[in-house]
């Protein structure tokens, strides 16, 4: 169950350390997300707090 959390972690961590103006709008495309949203929800990122259920 922790590697679950970590997962998580590891996951919007990685988002949050490698995104930025260049690859912002593929990643948008990817997802099929707003671009101005994601950017808002990925800054956002950093008041998150995981925890196991």
């Amino acid at each position: 169950m922790q590697e679950r959390k970590h997962g998580v972690e590891r996951l919007l961590r990685a988002i949050e350390q490698n995104i930025d103006d260049s690859n912002i709008s593929t990643l948008a495309k990817l997802l099929n997300y707003h671009e101005p949203q994601l950017k808002e929800d990925i800054e956002a990122i950093k008041l998150v707090t995981i925890e196991n259920k």
